[in-house]
């Protein structure tokens, strides 16, 4: 069976929740049905809910587009006409802290219906048993907005990320965490629901796929409350899949399960269903999602609560996250001139991977001597992330003189400088030779290519949208790179930064060409964005 085969297994799954999970237990409405009544809220009725329906599924420009999509742009519509009422009607003075902070009235609606619900009681058997899985799955994801996984799982609120731009929280320490990707009704403001909100969140979609992919790449993954055809999960496969290789996909057989609700069944009935993505490459794959339908929730939870973590869950986070606060916190309270830098092995589970012969040291002893650690040679892909994402908190003159100077640019490479060198003065530069060179060589975007490149770029067409690349130049990465130096000028930093991201993800995979166009790539950015 699938579900002894994730029981078995050496792993534990993260939990993505979706809708269905709230209706069970505390009767949410689901997203038409939540429209309906912010619909009645302002005194409108079913009929007049229909006609708006009837008119924008009858748009022509809207044909084409998923109930999903419907359901976003009747929510843009609602949203205009609940707060063009709140400000002409009773429901100022009634409901006055709804003024103010930039936050849609229309929002903290939505925030305040799915707040008054209750717990079902026929179900608090089901909640009993499912509490037991606190402590044996890695992580949970949902897309709901109500507070009923903080309550039955007990998340801490450092532990809870609200919102996209939480995804990589300097708090996050990747195990034991709620991640709310489509926001809270704790902060209605980060509530996703009408087609512009859907719009953003495609935009940056490349950062929620890195993080779901650092998730869920050594972890199987449960979803629970949705159904297969779910625009969610096929979205998130779909964004997940074209981040990896044919190769890894290969790896994803007992990779994916799905508990889907079927009214009156009382066992676990299972069934594979074969989901269809490209890879990486490009190359389309086939892998299975094992499907369990029941309306026995109660011995799902129950046979889940036999997982049996390798460690206590709550230690592993304990340590990872005492070894990155250890410095982190008492700076806050030191007075020091310049921020405690260290190197913190970032993920304790993967030691069992690196061989008994693989030594490591604890430093103890004078601050100002330990500080100065970490600026030898560093891999590559720090630099990579912490240009990106700014979140190494990286000393620029310390990494110029002690891994520049002295490791980096003792090779001919194309290695992204522009952000720490702008951090520092002249002095520090001159006693930088190869910094300085390497500067001064560096003062084009051209600069950054060879002659063979420049060549080939005068064929390339000419464009302005990542999203809308060519199909000839999507299939080989040499062709997809080729088309972003061409167009790089035309293309908004945000959309070069979540591209990076995105390939960032896969670069020890890239063989030594893929890795040159992307060392290429992200310090032609670092020069666009930090000269």
């Amino acid at each position: 069976m699938a579900i002894e085969n994730l029981i078995n297994g050496n792993k534990l799954p993260i939990l993505f929740v979706g809708s269905g999970f709230s209706r069970r237990y505390i009767g949410s409405p689901d997203w038409e049905g939540l429209l309906k009544e912010v619909y009645y809220f302002i005194g409108k009725t079913e009929q007049e809910y229909k006609a708006l329906k009837a008119r924008v599924k009858n748009d022509s420009n809207n044909r084409s587009l998923t109930d999903g999509e419907l359901n976003a742009v009747i929510a843009s519509l609602s949203e205009e006409m609940f707060n063009n009422h709140y400000y002409e009607s009773e429901l100022m003075s009634k409901y006055p802290d709804w003024l103010g902070d930039d936050i849609s009235p229309f929002k903290r609606c939505i925030a305040n219906i799915v707040s008054k619900t209750n717990l079902i009681e026929e179900k608090k058997e089901e909640i009993t048993m499912l509490k037991k899985l606190r402590g044996k799955v890695a992580s949970v994801v949902t897309t709901n907005y109500d507070t009923l996984l903080e309550e039955i799982f007990g998340f801490h609120e450092n532990s809870i990320f609200i919102g996209q731009s939480q995804m990589f929280n300097p708090l996050s320490v990747e195990i034991d965490e709620l991640y709310k990707i489509h926001g809270c009704v704790t902060k209605p403001e980060l509530i996703i629901i009408t087609e512009h909100d859907y719009q953003q969140f495609k935009e940056h979609a490349k950062l929620f796929s890195a993080k779901l992919l650092t998730l869920m790449s050594e972890n199987p993954v449960v979803f629970i409350g949705y159904k297969i055809g779910d625009p969610n999960i096929q979205q998130t496969l779909i964004d997940l899949v074209s981040c990896l290789t044919a190769e890894q996909m290969e790896n994803l057989q007992e990779h994916f399960y799905i508990v889907e609700y079927q009214q009156g069944l009382e066992t676990l009935e299972e069934s594979k269903y074969f989901f269809s993505a490209k890879s990486y490459e490009g190359k389309e794959m086939v892998f299975p999602i094992s499907v369990i339908r029941t309306d026995n929730y109660l011995e799902v939870y129950r046979q889940l609560s036999m997982l049996t973590p390798a460690m206590n869950i709550s230690a592993v986070k304990q340590v990872k996250r005492i070894v990155k606060d250890i410095v982190i916190e008492s700076t806050a309270t030191t007075p020091m001139e310049e921020p405690i830098i260290t190197v913190l092995l970032e993920d304790i589970q993967q030691l069992d991977k690196m061989g008994r012969s693989q030594k490591f040291a604890i430093a103890i002893g004078n601050v100002n001597s330990i500080k100065e650690y970490g600026y030898g040679l560093k891999p590559h892909t720090e630099i990579f992330e912490d240009i990106l994402l700014d979140n190494k908190s990286i000393d620029p003159e310390k990494i110029l003189r002690g891994t520049y100077e002295k490791h980096y640019l003792k090779v001919k490479q194309n290695i992204p400088i522009y952000k720490y060198a702008k951090e520092v003065n002249e002095t520090v530069l001159n006693e930088c030779p190869k910094v300085k060179a390497y500067i001064l060589n560096h003062s084009s975007i051209e600069s950054y290519l060879n002659s063979e490149l420049i060549r080939s770029l005068k064929t390339i067409p000419i464009g302005c949208d990542l999203k809308n690349i060519p199909s000839e130049y999507k299939g080989t990465i040499r062709r997809r790179y080729l088309w972003i130096f061409k167009n790089i000028e035309r293309l908004s930093k945000d959309e070069l930064k979540n591209f990076l991201l995105g390939d960032l993800q896969q670069y020890q995979s890239f063989d030594g060409n893929a890795k040159s166009y992307f060392n290429r790539l992200i310090s032609i950015y670092d020069y666009l964005v930090y000269k």
